[in-house]
Parts: structure tokens; sequence; C-alpha cells
């Protein structure tokens, strides 16, 4: 999950100081959460059969972070107590490490990943910058020296250090969708249970196209929110024109971070789109500023916001300047409560539940002021899902290699809350769903106009 909140610019900086890095051994089934119909293995796997030599296969220490008898993995996430209080915000949703823990223990206590024990490794960042996601970073893949980062990082200025871990230290890392380049320089460390925005912006353009929806947008203005997203930008007006939709306008945000100077370009860009004749106006990634502007000086356009996923948050706190008689497009993965319909989501779910005396409720029903256990429930239940079966794909000698080789082997792969994914070496983000919603702001809901469809 993104938290949108301001970036400020911040030097890169090491660190080998251990102390924060609380170490929780905890236990989950190599069976459960990979269940295609969501059932519990709550009995211990058989012991791993090599296929060429009769008998038990004995484990040993076959890689950094990974012993005979355990994998030791890094669990980075927000700090969201130290957020609220640092920034004066009040973000509902609560820190993410003891659902790992509890989602890691239910492994543990059954049968672990082909037969080891899963070891955390906790360390939390702000995601305001690259600074404290950096010191995490290190303190996982140098001091720690774990096998793999589970979480990985978010926010303005954060989003890079991912490649800190895939890239830079060689660790696998399951996280947030790399982009392409990203992803091939990974070499397969790098997976996510998410959709890679390369993927997600065309299949959003195809989805609107299936659905009808295309036909009644007009010519569109496409912006990002930095620099650092022209290829999207480019990428989603190519798909656009190719559908038969009039691009006349594509430009990035390269004030990011500035008000100010961001409402100025935002003001430009309006009277360019007014000219042009456009009708809507695609946002593509993280632009809190840039959308305000928009929604303040141009309610009459109807706005398409590229990833649903990153505006869950309009349930609770609908965002500032939006109008009503606004129209807002966007694409997630439904009904978020549905999701409990999906039996491994439900046990995943029930599983925190009972480790951490709550109960999860989804975002759009959580009264207000109440914490959010949601996100973190999801993101959790999905990032282990994901790793424990790629590195049981991998087998007893598991080590980076045999991780990337596990990638076009995984079978029948299944994840929490979604119907449709696949994962391969040349495809590593995992998700193939989208449902394409309206954003009601009466009701503060994302209304389907879409079943759920597999883009993939």
């Amino acid at each position: 999950m993104l938290v949108a909140v301001l970036a400020l610019g911040a030097a890169s900086c090491s660190s080998t100081d251990t102390e924060g890095a609380a170490t929780t051994q905890a236990n989950v089934s190599a069976e459960q959460f990979s269940q295609p119909d969501g059932t519990a293995g709550s009995e211990a796997p058989e012991p791993v059969e090599d296929p060429e030599v009769q008998g038990t296969v004995q484990l040993t220490d076959s890689f950094r972070g990974v012993t005979a008898d355990t994998i030791t993995l890094g669990y980075s996430s927000i700090d969201f107590e130290r957020l609220n209080s640092d920034f004066g915000l009040d973000l509902a949703f609560t820190n993410f490490g003891p659902s790992a823990d509890a989602v890691a223990a239910w492994y543990n206590d059954n049968g672990g990943v082909l037969g080891r024990k899963i070891e955390l490794v906790h360390e939390t960042y702000v995601p305001v910058g690259p600074t404290s996601a950096t010191e995490a970073c290190l303190k996982l893949t140098e001091d720690a020296t774990v096998f793999a980062v589970l979480g990985g990082f978010n926010g303005p200025g954060a989003a890079d250090v991912n490649e800190c871990v895939a890239d830079q230290h060689d660790t696998v890392l399951v996280a947030a969708a790399p982009r392409a380049d990203q992803a091939e320089r990974a070499g397969g460390r790098w997976v996510s249970f998410e959709m890679s925005l390369d993927r997600r912006n065309p299949a959003f353009a195809q989805l609107m196209a299936e659905t009808g929806v295309l036909d009644e947008l007009g010519p569109m203005l496409v912006v990002g929110s930095n620099p650092d997203e022209i290829p999207l930008v480019e990428g989603m007006a190519t798909a656009l024109t190719e559908l038969g939709t009039e691009v006349p306008i594509t430009d990035v945000v390269s004030t990011t971070g500035d008000r100010v100077a961001t409402a100025n370009a935002v003001t430009i860009w309006i009277e360019q789109a007014r000219a042009a004749g456009v009708s809507t106006v695609v946002l593509l990634g993280e632009g809190e500023f840039r959308n305000q502007e928009f929604f303040l000086q141009a309610p009459e356009f109807t706005y398409i916001v590229g990833n649903g996923d990153s505006i869950s948050d309009w349930q609770s706190i609908p965002p500032e300047g939006l109008q009503p008689g606004t129209r807002v497009l966007t694409n997630n993965n439904g009904v978020d409560t549905n999701l409990f319909d999906d039996p491994a989501f439900a046990e995943c779910v029930e599983v925190i539940e009972a480790a951490l005396g709550i109960e999860v409720l989804a975002t759009s029903q959580l009264p207000e002021g109440e914490p959010n256990y949601f996100s973190g429930a999801a993101s959790t239940c999905r990032s282990f899902s994901l790793f424990v079966q790629i590195a049981e794909a991998a087998g007893p000698d598991l080590t980076n290699d045999s991780w990337v080789d596990a990638l076009d082997n995984v079978p029948d792969l299944s994840l929490p809350g979604y119907d449709f994914v696949s994962i391969n070496a040349d495809k590593v983000d995992a998700r193939d769903q989208l449902v394409m919603v309206e954003f009601n702001l009466d009701t503060l809901s994302f209304d389907p106009i879409s079943d759920p469809v597999n883009v993939g």
C-alpha cells in the first residue's frame, strides 16, 4: 500500500547498527494460503524426497540466510505511528509487523517451508524520502544477511530503495511490483503479488474498451506524477491511441513536493486541455497535489486514476477538492468485502485475528476513527503465500539460483483474494485481475462496472 505524503529530499546512508531489528521466530505451513480451495494443511508435510534417490533428503545450510533448520526473512514495513506523530497525520493504518508475525507463526506450526522454520527480522521506515528506507534495507541485507525481504518499500522517494535489496545486495525481494527495467536488472530475484504499472496501464485501457466506457470519454490528457513515469505515460497514451482514442497532450509533473509550482503546471495543462477539446484527464502515479489541483480547478473533466489500489483510503477520507458531479473511474480488485468469500483469504485473516485479539474489517466497513488492520492483513497474507510457494518449488537446496529457476515451475499458483494469478521468469508480477470501478463521493465507495477480468 502506498501512503501519499510530502516527499523530502534526503541522502542515502548506511548502517551497521542492529538495534531495533526485532528478530522473531515464526512458523507457517508450506501448504496453507497456497491451496486453490483455501483448505488448510494442519499436519506437517511429508519428508522431502529426492526424485533420483530413494529416501529422505537432508536439508543443509544451502545459502545466505538459509540453514538446515531455518530461513531468515526480513520484513520491512511503514511505521505508521511515527509517520502520524512526526508529520501531524491521522492515518488509520496500523503497523504490519504483528500481522506478519502471526502469519509466519502459522506456517511454522504447520511444518514451515519444506521443514525449515521461518525467522523474521523486522525493520520499519517512514515513507518520506529514501533515508529511513535505505537504513532499513542495509540493516536487513548487510547486518541481518537475510535470504529474502518481504514488504519492500513504498512512498515518495522510498520506492526506488527496493533496488537496494534486489539489485545492489543480490537479495530476493517480495514487494511492490517492479518496473520493467527494474525487473530485468533483478533477474527474477524481485517478485510481487501485485501488477506492474507497465502491464496495468494498457490493461486498464483495454478494460475500458471492453466495458464500453472508453466510447464515452472523448479526447484525453495523460499526466504522470514525476519524470520517472514518462515511459508509463507514453505506454498509456499509445494503448489509448491504438484503441481509437485521441490523446493530444501528455506530460509529467516535474515539481514533485512543490505545491505552488504544481498548481501552476496544472493550470497550464487545464488551459491546454480545454483548448484541445479534451474531456478526460488520466492521472498516473501518486500525485496528491496534482490531483487536488485538477479537481479544484476543472471539476467538469472526467478523471481516470491509473492505479485504484493506491486510493483505497478515499473510502474513509475523500481527496481534497473533489466535487459532487465529477466523475472518477479507476480499477481495483473489486469490492473489498468480497475478499472474505475466498477461503484462503478468510482463513489467513482468522489466523491474524486470533493471534492479535482483533477484528479485521474491510476498509469500506471501517467505522470512522477505528484502526485499519485490513491493509496489513491483505499484504501480509499475499506476500507470505507467494514467497512460500516459490520457495517450495525451489526445493530443499534453496539458493538465489534455485529460486529464479522455480519461477517457471510453481504448481497451481494461487494467492489469497485473487481469482487470476500467474508467474514465470519473464512475468514476475503475479496478479492478473482487474475490476472496472467508479468512485461514488456520496457513499465513499468504489462501485463496480465490471466483473473481475483476467488481463494476464
